[in-house]
């Protein structure tokens, strides 16, 4: 996943929103939202000026992308072809008078040894599969060069020797946990009782959960960072440099979650398993790591250095419990609660999960594809932000910037 232009979202278009197809419906005129597109659906982010952020979806049409106010691509979904776009399956799940699964639910008996190839990738993305270019050539043709985010990009790529380790070393950093590698690890049958376990999940997913949470789900594969902007009550006006600051977690969750997905090369769920039907996609591009369940819980780590975020937002280690109403204080969570399985009951990390989950459940995504991007994302935090051991001065600018608004 990769929230800029050529997966699907709009950054820095005109007047700040980034619409599916040619064009649209714009409402509030300059830096106000556009909606729709010429046979699509867009729903785009907000703007002040002639520059803002897009945090649009782009469904069908003519033109899935906008960048600077223009469909360049017919792709949406990050990076999912036009062919493989929504389509509304009636997901009935009774089994027949035989008792036999409504689905098929078997799985190709090599998916342990199955990983993603060069040709798979789409062809706006398949440069991530060359080796790794710290000056960003073709990942900046789609960028602002004059936004903060984008230098914070650049910056952080000029440290990758600290954050592209190999695989013992992420077990190592604790980065990564050895129960989140368990399909490539061990004998192959080991892997493929592993992958069998988790594709068993996904249809309990499916048959349970999709449905009813399919909606959200489409919104949110184009659109998360709107989420985020609406759940912190954000605007350009009173709050342009947390909104930066969102910006910046996009544009470095692109950057390593899709370094990790050429590295490990998963193939996504549907590929062994054609019976979990996803109503949209899968994207062309590997799927381990989550990059949706990365950014959310990387930029809702970076949130949670706000103070005043963090009193309503954050977490409450006194009181954890998520039964009732009542007081609390929010707080920023600890490093040894991010690398667990415990679950988060703040708002933003609450959002994270669930987020992760919906591509889970729309069958995109394993669950090791969700844990691990959590570990990882807090493992960037870590070294971003509380040790410091990479250094990314505009970050830490953007940072500072965005405390001082609140």
């Amino acid at each position: 996943m990769s929230f800029n232009s050529s997966a699907g979202v709009g950054v820095s278009g005109v007047g700040g929103v980034g619409v599916s197809g040619v064009g649209g419906v714009g409402v509030g005129g300059v830096g106000g939202v556009g909606v729709g597109g010429v046979g699509g659906v867009g729903v785009g982010g907000v703007g002040v000026g002639g520059v803002g952020v897009g945090v649009g979806v782009g469904v069908g049409g003519v033109g899935g992308v906008g960048v600077n106010g223009v469909g360049q691509m017919a792709r949406s979904y990050y990076a999912t072809p036009l062919e493989l776009g929504f389509k509304p399956w009636a997901l009935d799940f009774a089994p027949n008078n035989y008792g036999e699964d409504p689905f098929p639910m078997a799985i190709v008996d090599t998916a342990h040894a199955m990983r993603w190839q060069a040709q798979d990738w789409d062809p706006a993305l398949r440069y991530w599969s060359f080796p790794f270019d710290p000056h960003l050539t073709e990942w900046l043709r789609d960028q602002d060069p004059s936004a903060p985010a984008t230098w914070a990009a650049r910056e952080f790529a000029t440290e990758a020797s600290k954050w592209q380790l190999d695989e013992p070393k992420l077990k190592a950093a604790n980065w990564i946990a050895p129960a989140h590698l368990e399909w490539r690890t061990g004998t192959a049958n080991a892997q493929q009782q592993a992958i069998e376990k988790e594709v068993g999940n996904l249809f309990t997913h499916m048959e349970d959960e999709r449905e009813r949470w399919l909606a959200e789900i489409h919104w949110q594969a184009d659109g998360a960072p709107s989420y985020l902007i609406q759940m912190l009550g954000l605007d350009f006006e009173r709050r342009p440099w947390t909104i930066e600051l969102i910006r910046c977690a996009i544009s470095i969750s692109s950057l390593v979650s899709m370094h990790y997905k050429d590295y490990f090369k998963r193939v996504r769920p549907s590929a062994i398993c054609p019976g979990l039907v996803p109503a949209f996609g899968p994207p062309r591009h590997p799927a381990f790591p989550s990059g949706h369940s990365f950014f959310g819980h990387f930029a809702a780590f970076l949130l949670l250095e706000i103070d005043p975020i963090a009193r309503v937002f954050g977490e409450d280690p006194a009181n954890n419990s998520h039964f009732g109403v009542r007081s609390r204080k929010g707080e920023r969570p600890k490093m040894a609660d991010i690398q667990s399985v415990n679950p988060f009951y703040g708002p933003l990390l609450w959002f994270a999960t669930r987020l992760a989950k919906n591509r889970e459940r729309a069958g995109l995504h394993y669950a090791s594809d969700s844990a691990a991007s959590r570990w990882l994302a807090g493992g960037i935090y870590d070294a971003l932000i509380l040790t410091k051991a990479i250094k990314c001065p505009t970050l830490t600018k953007v940072l500072a910037m965005a405390k001082a608004e609140w």
